[in-house]
């Protein structure tokens, strides 16, 4: 793989010369899933399981294994997910960056040799590309079709393939150093810039990322966001390596964390990508309120992720709660 030399070029400033703290939302009350940049961009987190803790659970759980479809009591948050005006991904992809070939040659799990090879099966397969349906047991990212308001969701969620790239791990990274790097790629050529696109950033063991609430793998074990590239919104996801103890939860394996934090982040930057959209009135997004509960393991591929919320209210969709579509 050829190595990208990080450079900050005059497009690389125009990448931050849009980005703004997100009017509606701040940690000022308290929300753990809601943390800032360096720089002071709203960016949204994953708390790590031990660093928060339900009122209505007292521990991570995995959802009991049934053959039918299943809703469970919101873990987080306050009431339904409302619709504040702001944009969906209406026809979203998911693009996998490497920070180096260790990680990406990392072990995977659910029968894949690496990472790299787990985490692109899990997103051909996160979406199973039909309308949502509560007999279709794979609607493990279809459901968020229900939050369809200024933009319409497609069902389908590409793979848009992978770059893996062999800079040396650092000790420390900033959000800021993590959005300069991406629009590096962009700036030589190697990854295109799409507003459509997730661009989920993997790092290597070690390398933790910093935002002002605190660092990966003792706050928080994965997050997303956006910023401003030429013109263009950019969306993206961070996701430390999960083999920290405070990331961790027994019997899954890292690359099986990895897949629950990236089904959290893929759903909430589609229905959330520049944090004005869904959320409750507490502020959290569709899958904060779900966060390390009833977990399970897609139909197609055996991956581990989370459920994602469902406002309900019609015969389509089920709810309020937390649905495992098995």
């Amino acid at each position: 793989m050829r190595r990208v030399v990080f450079a900050l070029s005059f497009a690389t400033f125009v990448a931050f010369a849009g980005s703004r703290v997100t009017l509606g939302q701040s940690r000022g009350n308290g929300n753990p899933f809601i943390d800032h940049s360096d720089t002071g961009e709203t960016i949204h987190v994953l708390p790590a399981p031990a660093a928060i803790h339900s009122p209505h659970d007292t521990q991570p759980t995995d959802a009991p294994p049934r053959n039918a479809l299943n809703v469970y009591p919101a873990s987080y948050g306050s009431g339904n997910l409302i619709n504040h005006g702001g944009h969906q991904i209406p026809f979203a992809g998911f693009f996998a960056i490497y920070w180096n070939s260790t990680v990406a040659n990392s072990a995977g799990s659910q029968g894949q040799t690496s990472l790299r090879s787990q985490v692109a099966d899990f997103a051909t397969h996160f979406s199973d590309g039909v309308a949502y349906s509560q007999s279709d047991t794979a609607a493990d990212y279809t459901i968020v079709t229900q939050y369809s308001a200024a933009d319409t969701i497609s069902p389908v969620l590409a793979f848009a393939g992978d770059y893996v790239d062999s800079r040396a791990a650092q000790s420390s990274f900033s959000d800021t150093k993590v959005k300069n790097y991406i629009a590096s790629l962009f700036n030589s050529g190697v990854v295109t810039p799409d507003p459509n696109t997730i661009f989920g950033m993997y790092f290597p063991a070690g390398m933790r990322i910093t935002l002002q609430g605190g660092a990966s793998c003792s706050s928080f074990c994965g997050y997303h966001g956006h910023f401003a590239y030429n013109g263009q919104d950019i969306k993206y996801a961070v996701f430390p390596y999960t083999n920290c103890a405070a990331c961790s939860l027994p019997g899954k394996a890292v690359a099986d964390m990895l897949t629950i934090v990236s089904s959290h982040e893929i759903r909430e930057a589609v229905t959330d990508p520049d944090l004005n959209a869904w959320y409750d009135a507490a502020g959290d997004e569709a899958d904060d309120k779900c966060a390390w509960h009833n977990l399970y393991q897609m139909t197609r591929g055996n991956y581990w992720v989370q459920p994602e919320y469902s406002n309900g209210g019609t015969s389509t969709y089920p709810g309020p709660g937390c649905v495992v579509p098995q």
